[in-house]
């Protein structure tokens, strides 16, 4: 019985092995796998090569199936259909897939219909999701939250998005703190980027240059820009060569446009009609304005007065006897392999002066520093002159010699000077007898021409010591024996005073930045008075100026008839570009420029050369002196063989200023150019004696120049001209044209003078004296 109970125990426990087993073997043959979708597949009928698709799974779906893995198709079931996909699109994990934002969306906490915002996302930003790509919501990661956001707010590349400059906009190369500008970019340029839209600078392309502008400066509609038109313009149907006219538009008319401000026209509407303009005839103001721009002004009704007003005879130079007119005769450069010296022509030159303007001695001497060079020549340099005190002919002028040995400047000059390593010429300035005795010299270092633009180069008020041998042999002769601190100063500073470049593609423009003159304030405060033009924040140049009010004077009606006169006439190109300036730097103790001051004088639509300024203190008062040529004046009313000095007063050095005379004239000469009486470069000097200044009486003061100009056949070279008296008495000027002094005669004895008569009362007639002794008995002053 026991052995049949084994046996079916035995039995029982083989047949469940069995079982076991077997069941074993139909799980394995049935296993289910699941895999991803990580490339769009087709959900086919069957694996047969006729098959065809019943649907699409898009990526991330997650698919099962039983299939051998072996197998190049599985068995799946999608959306209610049984079918077969490829093997190779699938894997066991899902993809992240890159989409970018198009649209701003928001990240949500959920899919629900209760579902709240966690945040927005912007244009452009990129996302990553694994969600399946069927589905309405993706789930992505932003920051440092996980949520849902819309499919149809996606896309697989970034958005281009337009853009316009609405502020100018600088393109760097990077967006580092060590970024750099590669280019500018004007308002209302367009600009794409596909940059996500909540960073603070986009990559953009502009003309060939890729970079980065600011965001600040950008916004999805361009600006509206208002504009004036200058001058008369036309309307344009086209920017084509081929455009047509429209319509004439009158000056001052405004205009609005959205078109980028680099374009060479704008299009613009007009009277209801949409067209286009040139940039070049549109301004941001209006141009019939009034604005001084807080500096005293050489007006046009000022400058149309000169031509009646200088009939009278206080404001005629002297008339000269050209038979007792002779060349400098220390006046001689030895040149190289002659053994004759070369009488050299002396033109403008300006004496030794204390600090406060008035003439200086030094040793014993006066000293003048004059341009020289030999006839016929481009010689412009700077040669010392000298003379005994007390003996004032024209033969006790001695020659000490050129300032400049060599022909290299930079052989003087301080370390990495970049202007006198190249100086072409010396041009005239001042020179003052400093506290310490020490001989102070400023003049304008030329650079050399510029074939490339075709203009003179930089002119450089420049300033050095200039140090004198006074070991005299028997005959007294004084040498120059070097200079120290050779150093440039200014050259404009673009805004205040023009610079060189600025006017450099300007046909016509007369550029003028030179004749520095140094003076004192009561102070001790150092400055530089000299000739420039006004820059871009002082009333500058160009056909806008045509308009101010200021620049004309006189009342309405006269401003009204004049501009019409001068915008119809053929001044009118010069009277644009003409805005002379005397204008004034300030130094440190050691000549440095420490401060650029608003100009003292500005003659914009008068004159573009205002030369050698002349100032001082006299009687309380501030007197500044400039001299110019007729053929510099916007008018024709004006020749090239008139010349003028123009004068001014003020109670401060800084001004302001008023004419004297009522209209500025002090001077005024009409020589021919080819005459030997042909005189020029007018200076007043101001005898150097006591209580000068509060003596309140008229004052004379002696007027030096030069005579004959440059080249002229012949042996007359040019010269010393006769110095005469002009008399100053508050506001008024007289010239004493009976009191005819030696050629180059710096002094008097006396200053005193008889009161002045009023300007514009005389007959015109000059019944002055043509001695040229410097005789000055039975004389009054």
């Amino acid at each position: 019985m026991k052995k049949l109970v084994s046996q079916a125990v035995i039995l029982m426990l083989c047949t469940i092995f069995s079982l076991a087993m077997l069941f074993s073997q139909v799980q394995a043959k049935t296993r289910i796998y699941q895999y991803y979708v990580v490339k769009t597949s087709d959900l086919y009928n069957s694996t047969s090569l006729h098959k065809h698709k019943i649907s699409t799974i898009a990526i991330n779906n997650r698919l099962t199936t039983s299939s051998s893995r072996s197998s190049s198709m599985y068995r799946v079931k999608f959306d209610g259909k049984t079918g077969y996909v490829y093997r190779n699109n699938l894997a066991t994990k899902p993809k992240s897939v890159k989409f970018y934002v198009t649209k701003t969306t928001h990240l949500y906490n959920s899919t629900k219909s209760n579902k709240r915002s966690l945040t927005t996302i912007q244009i452009n930003n990129s996302l990553f999701t694994t969600s399946p790509l069927s589905s309405s919501y993706y789930e992505v990661r932003y920051g440092k939250q996980t949520g849902y956001v819309y499919k149809t707010d996606l896309s697989a590349q970034p958005k281009n998005v337009k853009f316009y400059v609405v502020k100018t906009a600088y393109l760097y190369n990077s967006t580092n703190n060590n970024k750099r500008s590669v280019a500018t970019i004007q308002v209302n340029n367009s600009l794409n980027t596909t940059s996500p839209l909540s960073s603070n600078m986009y990559q953009v392309q502009y003309g060939n240059h890729k970079g980065y502008v600011l965001k600040t400066n950008l916004s999805t509609k361009p600006t509206v820009v208002n504009f004036y038109t200058i001058k008369a313009s036309i309307l344009y149907n086209s920017t084509a060569k081929n455009k047509r006219e429209c319509s004439s538009i009158g000056i001052d008319e405004p205009l609005s446009t959205t078109s980028p401000l680099s374009s060479f026209m704008f299009q613009v509407s007009y009277n209801n009609q949409k067209g286009y303009v040139y940039a070049a005839s549109l301004g941001k103001s209006p141009v019939n304005y009034s604005d001084s721009y807080g500096v005293s002004l050489i007006t046009r009704y000022e400058m149309l007065q000169i031509p009646n007003q200088q009939l009278y005879s206080q404001f005629k130079v002297p008339n000269f006897d050209s038979e007792n007119i002779n060349n400098i005769p220390s006046a001689t450069e030895e040149k190289l392999g002659s053994t004759t010296p070369v009488a050299m022509d002396v033109w403008d030159s300006w004496p030794l002066l204390n600090t406060d303007g008035t003439l200086a001695t030094y040793d014993g001497y006066h000293l003048v520093f004059a341009m020289a060079g030999a006839p016929n020549s481009s010689e412009n340099y700077i040669y010392l002159f000298y003379q005994k005190v007390g003996d004032n002919s024209l033969d006790a002028w001695k020659n000490a010699g050129r300032i400049f040995k060599g022909e290299n400047a930079n052989e003087y000059a301080l370390p990495n000077d970049k202007y006198l390593a190249t100086q072409a010429e010396e041009w005239s300035g001042s020179a003052v007898l400093t506290a310490g005795g020490n001989v102070r010299l400023f003049y304008t270092d030329r650079q050399p021409w510029d074939p490339a633009n075709k203009f003179y180069g930089d002119q450089i008020l420049t300033t050095a010591q200039v140090n004198i041998d006074t070991t005299k042999d028997s005959q007294g002769i004084l040498s120059v024996k070097n200079l120290t601190g050779l150093k440039s100063l200014f050259a404009g500073d673009g805004k205040l005073y023009q610079t060189a470049d600025q006017g450099a593609n300007v046909n016509g423009d007369d550029h003028c930045l030179r004749d520095p003159h140094y003076i004192e304030d009561n102070d001790g405060t150092k400055y530089l008075v000299f000739e420039g033009n006004t820059g871009t924040d002082d009333g500058y140049q160009g056909e806008p100026s045509l308009y101010n009010q200021a620049y004309y004077g006189g009342n309405n009606t006269f401003f009204k008839n004049e501009q019409k006169s001068l915008l119809s006439g053929s001044e009118k190109g010069y009277a644009s570009l003409a805005n002379g300036a005397i204008g004034l730097v300030k130094l440190d103790s050691n000549y440095n420029v420490v401060g650029v001051e608003k100009p003292l004088i500005v003659s914009n639509l008068v004159s573009d050369e205002i030369e050698r300024p002349n100032i001082f203190q006299l009687n309380g008062k501030w007197y500044l002196f400039t001299v110019t040529r007729g053929n510099r004046f916007a008018s024709p009313l004006f020749t090239n063989n008139m010349v003028y000095m123009l004068g001014f007063v003020a109670d401060h050095l800084q001004g302001p200023y008023l004419p004297l005379n009522g209209t500025g004239l002090v001077l005024a000469s009409h020589e021919a150019l080819d005459s030997r009486t042909f005189t020029y470069s007018y200076f007043n000097v101001l005898p150097d004696i006591k209580n000068l200044k509060t003596n309140g009486g008229p004052t004379n003061v002696v007027i030096t120049g030069y005579m004959t100009n440059r080249g002229l056949p012949g042996n007359d070279r040019s010269t010393f001209a006769p110095s005469f008296l002009l008399t100053i008495d508050g506001d008024k000027t007289s010239v004493r044209s009976q009191d005819i002094l030696n050629q180059g005669q710096l002094t008097v004895d006396n200053a005193s003078a008889a009161p002045v008569s009023s300007g514009g009362t005389g007959t015109g007639n000059s019944s002055g004296s043509s001695n040229s002794s410097g005789d000055s008995s039975g004389s009054s002053y």
